[in-house]
């Protein structure tokens, strides 16, 4: 015959009074249960999840990994283009005091005290983006009368972002135009030049030097513009390029329509 109850007696290791109690055996029973429940259950939960969150950590690891190659190859592919280019300069410039005169005849334009300004060849090309945001329009070259010409790329951004010089130069323009509103021009030396347009303020003044990084303006939406976001161009020997060859990476925030 099974009992209805359990008696439990505590006896403590020192001297003091002994404690009784009793339970019904069906709650006796009933806590056992519970307990080898909840152990069950955390030794499932042991089992079954501990392989899939090793699996998510490998994972997470795994596109971290992906991610930073992606990042290197980009890096890589910006400092051949680079390279390709410095070759060039290398070879053009050798034996050239790379000095210009404000007409826009020679290599460089002069600082209105008449000194040259002297940039470093491998600071002369683009290599940094002015504004973090998404491509909104791509550059259009078309000789076909009926078709607007757009020589360099939309770059969508919250008025009042800063905007960074791509490199080092000295500002040949920073004023008002009627199409690109507050319009910064920056020459790099090598026949390099960028244009900076729609900004909201404008931070240089014209014949300043500028390192790359520098903030020259706050992106806004003067000029003739339907919403804020930076026009940025690049020219090369009189030519405009398109800045995607230098910045692969606005291809993946492309959200221009063709």
């Amino acid at each position: 015959m099974h009992p209805s109850r359990y008696t439990f007696l505590i006896i403590p290791d020192h001297d003091g009074e002994n404690k009784r109690f009793s339970i019904s055996r069906r709650r006796t029973l009933f806590i056992l249960v519970t307990i080898i429940s909840i152990l069950s259950g955390m030794v499932f939960a042991l089992i079954y999840f501990t392989p899939k969150a090793l699996d998510h950590k490998r994972m997470e690891k795994r596109y971290s990994e992906v991610i930073g190659e992606r990042t290197k190859v980009l890096e890589l592919y910006r400092d051949l283009e680079r390279l390709k280019q410095m070759e060039l300069v290398v070879q053009k410039a050798l034996g050239t005091d790379l000095a210009v005169s404000e007409s826009g005849e020679g290599n460089l334009v002069e600082l209105m005290n008449d000194e040259p300004i002297h940039l470093a060849y491998l600071e002369n090309i683009p290599s940094i983006l002015p504004v973090e945001g998404y491509l909104t329009q791509e550059m259009i070259e078309e000789k076909e009368a009926d078709i607007r010409q757009h020589f360099g790329v939309d770059i969508a951004v919250q008025s009042g972002e800063p905007v960074m010089a791509s490199a080092q130069g000295q500002v040949v323009f920073a004023g008002w135009t009627p199409e690109l509103g507050n319009l910064a021009v920056i020459y790099h030396g090598n026949e390099y030049f960028t244009y900076y347009g729609h900004n909201e303020l404008l931070l240089v003044d014209q014949y300043q030097e500028v390192s790359r990084g520098d903030i020259i303006a706050t992106s806004g939406n003067s000029g003739m513009s339907s919403g804020p976001h930076l026009h940025f161009e690049i020219w090369k020997d009189g030519e405009a390029v398109d800045p995607l060859s230098y910045f692969p990476e606005l291809k993946k925030s492309n959200m221009s329509v063709e």
